[in-house]
Parts: structure tokens; C-alpha cells; sequence
């Protein structure tokens, strides 16, 4: 049995992707209901079990071996709730911790993100990568009290770590490949929405983030601050998205690492286009594009039972 995590940052986040992850009408119908599932309750909900175990057997014959156990983890649920919800240090702690005892054969980094591309809007679009650069949002001499992870990672292109295949056989290079399977299910964002939601997917994009930042009005200057941290390092690789918390996911397990990130808003312009209706369909639509690679993974180690996520 291959087994997957699927890690979401916040619960206001895991919400909205598992209701689409578990309805009928948005999940392939080769991707079973969970066999558990659990309610986000409240903000303050706490519980150091997945949200969802989704398992594919083999043929579809719940009677035969299950070839693909996937895991959706929340992040939030794992904290200290006298933390803030947005320390990466203490994700990063529990994280860790986690990670260690499930020992996933690959990792799936999923959360709410700023797209960098001029003044065109992506927001309700969904992007797929696997380039990872983590930026530390706070200086050290001027340390955030709340979180101060230091890890000497950051400030540094992180290795791509899963096997580069992975994006051929989920996302073949005809552009019509998934997307016919995807874009009727997503929905539209209510502020400043893309032209037509759909999923962006390349080995290439990286996932920019910005760490140790508590404050949401921060980033207004701290993602440009990223990119310029990271153009600084790399000046060719697409910047598939900005937000806080893939890299961290990634750092906090040595097993390959994709993310997805559901976009919100363009970089600057996180205080006119975010809200919670935003968010919401935003994260939705992430869940849409997650519950298509699982069915799409089930088939991939149907075929081939050995596929290695690593490189």
C-alpha cells in the first residue's frame, strides 16, 4: 500500500477543500468517500488524527488490497492553541513530529496563496509545482515574539525532491489533458476573479514564502521582499505563488514534496481582494484539483505498482 499526506495550513482552508474532496458531484467517481472523516467543529478545534483517509483498492473492489491510502492533515488542528495560528515555528514543531511518525511516501503542501504575474488576475485558478524557497519575513535583529523559526535553509532554492515523472503521468503535456475534468467543477472567486479558473501545473513553479509573519498587513511589502530575495538566487524559475507555509512543509520531512496552491489575489493586493468568501472558494477549488490527482494516482499505481515519488 502507497500512502500519501495531504497537508492543509489553516482549518478555514481544509473546510472548504474536503467539502468538494467529498462530494459526489465534484470528486471523480473512481475516488471513493473517505473512510474517515472528521468535522472541522469550530476554530479552536484540536485533534492530533487526519481530517480524511481516502482509500483506493485495487480494481475499485473494496474487497481487494487498497494500493493508495491518502491522508489529509490540518495543520491548525495540530497546534497549541495559545499559539498564534500563523507561527511557523510552532507548525514546524508539530509538523515534524507528525511527519516522522507517518512517514508518507510523498507529501502534498496545500494552502491559500498571492499569484506574482503583473496586474493579471489568476485568483480561483489552482497552481501545482514542486520548487520550494522559503524567506525569513523578520530580521534578526528585529524578531517576531510570536515565531521565530531559523532554519539554515531559508534564503536557499531547496533541491526538487520528487520525482519529475510524477508531473508527466498527473499532468501529460497536452493542455487539454485535466483540464476538461477540472475547470467545469471550479467555482468563481467574488473579488477580481481570473478569466477562467483552472489549474496551472509544472515541476518548474516554485512556491516563494515568506516566514515568521503573524501580521496579515505585512504582506504588503513582505512578499516583494520575497521575490526579490529569491530573484537575488534564481532569476529563470516561474514563481508558481506566494504565501507562508509550503516551504515550511516541506522542510519539515525529508519524503518528496509537491504543493498546491489555491489563488486568492495578485501580490500587493492582498487587502482589497482576501476575505473569507475568497478564501473559501479559492480553497475549494484546490479541493477540486486534489480529489482529480488522487483518482488520477490510484490509476498511476494501478499501472505501476512500483513508480517511485522520488527522483
Amino acid at each position: 500500500m502507497r500512502n500519501i499526506a495531504i497537508i492543509i495550513n489553516k482549518n478555514w482552508e481544509a473546510e472548504p477543500a474536503l467539502a468538494a474532496m467529498c462530494s459526489a458531484e465534484f470528486r471523480p467517481i473512481s475516488l471513493p468517500f473517505p473512510t474517515v472523516l472528521i468535522s472541522n467543529q469550530d476554530k479552536k478545534f484540536t485533534s492530533d488524527k487526519a481530517r480524511a483517509v481516502f482509500e483506493i483498492h485495487e480494481s475499485g473492489d473494496t474487497s481487494k488490497p487498497i494500493i493508495l491510502q491518502a491522508k489529509v492533515w490540518c495543520i491548525q488542528d495540530l497546534m497549541d492553541k495559545s499559539k498564534s495560528s500563523s507561527s511557523s515555528e510552532e507548525k514546524y514543531q508539530v509538523l515534524t513530529k507528525m511527519l516522522n511518525k507517518e512517514s508518507p511516501e510523498l507529501i502534498i503542501a496545500v494552502g491559500t496563496a498571492g499569484y506574482y504575474f503583473d496586474e493579471t488576475s489568476y485568483a480561483g485558478s489552482v497552481v501545482v509545482g514542486s520548487r520550494f524557497f522559503v524567506h525569513n519575513g523578520k530580521t534578526k535583529n528585529e524578531p517576531n515574539p510570536l515565531t521565530n523559526l531559523l532554519l539554515p535553509e531559508f534564503e536557499t532554492l531547496l533541491p526538487q525532491n520528487v520525482n519529475p515523472d510524477l508531473f508527466t503521468k498527473l499532468f501529460p503535456p497536452h493542455p487539454l489533458s485535466m483540464k476538461p475534468k477540472i475547470e467545469p467543477k471550479m467555482l468563481r472567486v467574488p473579488n477580481n476573479p481570473t478569466a477562467r479558473a483552472t489549474v496551472l501545473a509544472s515541476q518548474f513553479y516554485t512556491a516563494v514564502g515568506s516566514v515568521n509573519i503573524t501580521d496579515y498587513g505585512e504582506y504588503a511589502w513582505v512578499d516583494a521582499e520575497s521575490v526579490n530575495a529569491f530573484r537575488a538566487v534564481n532569476q529563470k524559475l516561474p514563481i508558481g505563488s506566494l504565501e507562508t507555509t509550503h516551504g515550511v512543509i516541506r522542510l519539515s520531512s525529508l519524503a518528496p514534496c509537491i504543493f498546491v496552491s489555491a489563488i486568492t489575489d495578485r501580490e500587493g493586493h492582498f487587502e482589497l481582494e482576501v476575505n473569507p468568501g475568497q478564501n473559501y472558494v479559492s480553497s475549494f477549488n484546490a479541493g477540486v484539483v486534489l480529489a482529480q490527482m488522487l483518482a488520477d494516482l490510484g490509476i498511476l499505481i494501478a499501472q505501476s505498482p512500483t513508480f517511485s515519488f522520488t527522483p
